[in-house]
């Protein structure tokens, strides 16, 4: 056979391209396909506007624009008060995160008035079966995330360890542990060094130890001694998650509700911005129940003082006093300036941080677009770099 004979046989025989490499192609084209599904695009908040339209462009701009879905903003002024919405409005519920721990901070404060407790009780106090470094540990550290516990509850099992691992990946709770188990689970802990460090544990642990002290659950805690006296109607612990409202990923995919089991103290809470409002202004003013835990005691960072639970920046004009939370589908922000009686208060239903409304009342004088510290329950205690988180915070599994 001569050589032009061979090569034509070649040309013939050696297909171009290979048909795996059609395959391939085909298949991540598909891929790529299914994803685009269900993937929402970048497209702005979602609905229609509510109360002010001024003040919607202004939180937008804000904001900015990203896989957005709803949202319902409250600017205080003196007595002043302007709503504003897309998809909801100042009666719409969310899951707030980390904002709870400002209740369960003013339970802590009004039990310690009641003379329930005292600033130096610890845990071995309220629970004597505790022994080692934990029992020492007391309830004013944790108040202000520098008691040393980890930020976050131990598995109750390997089972749970894995199915909270998971749930990150399938937008589901990831707090699986009952008020009991978050009990239990503090014979087994280890206490590190009692330095400022953000803990939704911790906050779980106060929770339940003013729960155990006063025999009350802790949603009938914050019924009866803050929401009910406060008419604040539409705020709640929820026992479980059937019949609540879901939020959405950063990529705008469904999240479910976020009830948190035993941890709920730390980020369980779900209310409206019209009773943050409420909650806002009667700690601004002192009148609310336990109102003292947003005094400033101790230095938290380079940024933030702390109370219990309640930070206030140390670099902004004016300074705010704040907090906010993230749950898996929801982030939250409040903050307040006592001096100009002015608030701000955003919530959304989607996972794309909301910690520039502060913006709105307060500018920072480090930089307009400095990195904010987010203590949420699902990220831990910053979110990119924010408070420690509900939440906030912490890797995904932890309310800020």
């Amino acid at each position: 056979m001569d050589t032009d004979t061979m090569h034509t046989k070649a040309a013939t025989t050696d297909p171009s391209p290979p048909r795996r490499g059609i395959i391939a192609v085909m298949a991540a084209a598909i891929a790529t396909g299914l994803l685009l599904l269900i993937t929402p695009f970048p497209h702005g908040f979602q609905g229609e506007p509510t109360g002010s339209a001024a003040f919607v462009d202004e939180v937008e701009k804000v904001l900015g624009s990203k896989h957005w879905h709803h949202f319902a903003a409250a600017k205080i002024d003196g007595d002043e008060v302007t709503w504003s919405g897309v998809g909801a409005d100042e009666n719409s519920e969310f899951e707030i995160g980390s904002i709870t721990k400002t209740f369960t901070a003013a339970l802590f404060a009004d039990a310690i008035e009641r003379g329930e407790i005292d600033e130096n009780t610890s845990l071995g106090d309220v629970w004597p079966d505790l022994d080692g470094d934990v029992a020492e540990v007391r309830l004013t550290s944790i108040a202000m995330h520098r008691s040393g516990l980890p930020s976050r509850e131990p598995a109750v099992s390997f089972g749970d360890g894995l199915a909270s691992i998971v749930s990150r990946y399938i937008h589901t709770d990831p707090y699986r542990g009952t008020a009991a188990d978050l009990v239990n689970s503090l014979e087994d802990v280890s206490v590190g060094e009692t330095e400022p460090e953000y803990s939704n544990f911790g906050f779980a642990v106060l929770g339940q130890a003013l729960a155990t002290v006063t025999g009350t659950d802790y949603g009938d805690l914050v019924r009866d001694r803050i929401t009910a006296p406060l008419g604040m109607n539409s705020t709640y612990v929820p026992d479980s998650a059937e019949g609540l409202v879901h939020g959405y990923t950063a990529s705008g995919l469904p999240a479910a509700p976020w009830t948190l089991g035993g941890s709920g103290p730390a980020g369980a809470i779900r209310s409206t911005a019209h009773d943050l409002d409420i909650w806002l202004r009667a700690t601004m003013n002192q009148t609310a129940p336990g109102a003292e835990a947003a005094d400033r005691r101790e230095d938290f960072d380079e940024s933030d003082r702390i109370g219990w639970a309640w930070l206030t920046t140390k670099h902004r004009s004016p300074n705010l006093t704040w907090h906010n939370g993230g749950t898996g589908g929801y982030r939250s922000y409040l903050g307040f300036d006592p001096e100009s009686r002015q608030g701000i208060i955003v919530l959304a239903d989607s996972t794309n941080g909301v910690d520039d409304a502060a913006d709105l009342i307060s500018s920072d004088k480090a930089s307009p677009r400095a990195a904010k510290r987010d203590p949420q329950l699902a990220r831990g205690p910053r979110a990119g770099s924010q408070t420690s988180t509900v939440a906030h915070s912490s890797s995904a599994g932890e309310p800020s």
